[in-house]
């Protein structure tokens, strides 16, 4: 299911929870044509959520993100994955006929 944060307001009982998976997610497409590396995603997590995630947790997230298809992994730089267009798609589904 992915590592998940619980962030209920104790006061108000509103949940304010994101997945860690989301926030890695976001950070990987937030990284240049480049890539992002592991510490690239922990310091956009830091910067931009006031969290300091421990590596294995991001290990964790980027090995689900990864294994669900949405990011891929080349040498040690993550990078979002390609949306498949529809003609692939179809050609997927039902082969070259």
């Amino acid at each position: 299911m992915g590592a998940f944060r619980d962030f209920t307001n104790k006061r108000s009982g509103v949940d304010f929870g994101m997945t860690v998976e989301a926030w890695v997610l976001e950070a990987v497409e937030a990284s240049p044509s480049k890539g992002a590396t592991l510490r690239n995603v922990q310091q956009h997590i830091d910067e931009h959520h006031f969290e300091e995630l421990a590596v294995d947790t991001l290990e964790a997230a980027l090995s689900s993100l990864q294994a669900a298809g949405k990011i891929t992994l080349d040498g040690e730089r993550y990078y979002p994955a390609r949306r498949t267009s529809k003609e692939d798609a179809m050609k997927q589904l039902f082969g070259d006929g």
